[in-house]
């Protein structure tokens, strides 16, 4: 799901618990799927989640970074 402004926010309860529902009664998508690929219902914790970041990488001169 894409918001309009390109803000990548995170629903609040209340609004989370909308798109389950809604997820639930006409097959919309939250953009998480569970173990067996299946549209997923947004996660209680997500306000919990961090990004997971690692020290900044350096490459051999000549190399490609992929």
């Amino acid at each position: 799901m894409t918001h309009p402004t390109s803000d990548p926010t995170i629903p609040d309860p209340a609004d989370r618990a909308a798109r389950n529902t809604a997820l639930q009664t006409n097959n919309t998508e939250t953009g998480f799927w569970d173990e067996h690929g299946r549209p997923a219902p947004w996660p209680d914790d997500i306000d919990h989640w961090q990004p997971e970041t690692s020290g900044p990488t350096t490459y051999q001169p000549g190399h490609q970074p992929f």
